[in-house]
């Protein structure tokens, strides 16, 4: 969910599929009211005023610090990321203990 909510503040567009470079899963992602659903889980997430971001009952923060770099932090656990999205193809995402995560990613306008 932080991928594609990163994906849309970089580009303004939402994702529809999201494919895990690491392992080759995907995962297709549909708009919702007000923010998007992940397809097989049905999680829904959806932007909240300021940075935050609520997923299902979680709440994360995620700031852009430039028009590429990211940071964030799930406020329930306190793990915190950093991430570079802005290409409009990918999102890259690092973890707290220094592990990242790289996503493709296919939008609404890649139709």
């Amino acid at each position: 969910m932080i991928v594609v909510e990163a994906h849309r503040r970089a580009t303004g567009r939402c994702a529809r599929i999201v494919h895990a470079l690491g392992t080759g899963e995907s995962f297709a992602v549909v708009a919702a009211e007000g923010g998007f659903r992940d397809v097989v889980s049905g999680l829904v997430a959806q932007p909240t005023a300021g940075d935050d971001l609520l997923v299902g009952t979680r709440r994360l923060t995620l700031g852009f610090d430039d028009a590429v770099l990211f940071r964030g932090e799930d406020l329930e656990s306190g793990a915190r990321f950093t991430g570079r999205a802005g290409g409009g193809a990918s999102v890259t995402l690092y973890a707290d203990g220094g592990d990242y995560f790289q996503y493709a990613v296919v939008d609404h306008a890649a139709t």
